[in-house]
């Protein structure tokens, strides 16, 4: 009876409601509001929302930082790369370290297995059960991190997590791989740029590490099989979720995949503008 922010619209009017992946993007940036508006998206504002609606959502606009196209095509490349890398380390490192010193051992070297081991030793949990108190304690720190206001809220999150993971350590409820592991997670999906994207990330990685505790590599293929068809099945506003990576557009559109194009080389408009309005970059005739 009353729509009060825009994510309230966000959840009414999205076609897969139980999908974890937004599939619309939000901004409080009118730069970044501007820039989708330019690539041929709609941007919807709500009352006493300070937060702008951006539609169609696919999977590398959310991977997108509005700084890319403010510096050298060469830099922003190398950071979206990172980008993906850390995305995939945060979602499947904890299930593909459990999956590994659970069932396939003999793929790390024996110096390897003979620290890990040595690290574990008077750990009284089993290893599913050490890295899932230590990410939801993780979780816990930072769900308090946010709630307390001002700088406090930073300073609680960093030394929270360094007593946790010291003392979890010191107490023999945690071994140090699995604090490193947890660390590396929050990191990587932490580079996100939008923070309700990482969130689903979040959510994924609890699954891939069940899957990989208890099905071993096996279990990180069907995670991530499960993942990318999810992924490929939606669909924002009639344009698929996967878009560029699934259909392919024409050369002077491109720059909205994982490498970021020089701007004179992006003459067209993605492949959701309208087709009058397709040409971003029109070319001085020779001789006119």
């Amino acid at each position: 009876d009353g729509i009060l922010d825009s994510g309230m619209l966000e959840q009414l009017t999205e076609d897969v409601w139980y999908s974890p992946f937004p599939q619309y993007q939000t901004t409080e940036r009118p730069d970044r509001a501007v820039q989708e508006i330019l690539k041929g998206k709609v941007v919807i504002l709500c009352d006493n929302s300070p937060e702008a609606l951006i539609l169609p959502g696919n999977f590398s606009s959310f991977m997108e930082s509005s700084e890319d196209w403010y510096h050298r095509f060469e830099m922003a490349s190398f950071l979206r790369i990172l980008r993906y890398l850390a995305v995939i380390m945060a979602t499947v490192l904890p299930g593909l370290y459990l999956a590994v010193i659970r069932f396939h051992t003999q793929i790390l070297p024996s110096a390897l297995i003979l620290s890990f081991a040595e690290a574990r030793e008077g750990v009284p949990f089993s290893s599913v059960v050490e890295l899932i108190f230590l990410e939801l304690a993780f979780e816990l720190i930072r769900e308090a991190g946010v709630r307390v206001p001002g700088s406090l809220g930073n300073a609680i999150g960093i030394v929270g997590g360094l007593v946790i993971g010291q003392a979890a350590v010191e107490a023999n409820l945690v071994s140090p791989i699995v604090v490193m592991i947890v660390a590396l997670t929050a990191l990587g999906s932490m580079t996100v740029p939008n923070e309700e994207f990482a969130a689903a990330f979040r959510l994924v990685k609890y699954g891939f590490l069940i899957l990989g505790g208890y099905l071993g590599i096996y279990g990180i293929v069907l995670g991530v099989y499960l993942v990318i068809g999810h992924l490929a099945g939606l669909i924002s506003f009639g344009i698929p979720y996967l878009v560029p990576f699934i259909k392919k557009e024409q050369k002077g559109s491109r720059g909205e995949g994982v490498l970021r194009v020089p701007l004179r080389k992006r003459v067209l408009r993605p492949l959701y503008a309208r087709e009058e309005q397709k040409i971003r970059l029109k070319r001085k005739e020779s001789g006119s």
